[in-house]
């Protein structure tokens, strides 16, 4: 399954990291990044993999499947994978929200206009306190 991203404002290493998933590198190509998430936290697969594409101008395209285990023969991809389903899509659906909320909250603050409350300091709140 691929869904795409809205670009944001760290690397692909931590947005994985916020969402629980581990940086692997494959030594059969080159080294190429991935990002893995065990389904069972005592086992390494089945698990969801990952790998990331950036879009110019638009953010980021996230290649999500559920490798169900360990590649039968050494230097093949074959791995029982599932690239759609019930349980892809929850977990699509579940890095859209942990982005969406990384972006809100990592958002410029922008202030309403209108009249900013001047803050008090230590000395006018206990005279304001005492004296009333």
């Amino acid at each position: 399954m691929k869904f795409q991203i809205k670009k944001i404002n760290t690397s692909h290493k931590n947005l994985m990291r916020v969402c629980g998933y581990k940086e692997i590198f494959n030594p059969h190509k080159n080294n190429e990044v991935s990002y893995a998430r065990s389904l069972e936290a005592s086992r390494f697969y089945p698990r969801f993999h990952i790998y990331i594409n950036d879009i110019p101008e638009n953010g980021i395209e996230v290649s999500l499947h559920m490798d169900m285990k360990k590649p039968s023969y050494e230097g093949t991809t074959a791995h029982s994978g599932e690239y759609d389903g019930e349980l892809v899509e929850r977990e699509a659906q579940r890095i859209k929200n942990i982005t969406d909320k990384f972006i809100s909250e990592n958002a410029p603050r922008y202030y309403t206009l209108g009249f900013k409350k001047e803050k008090e300091g230590f000395w006018k709140k206990l005279l304001n306190f005492l004296l009333p």
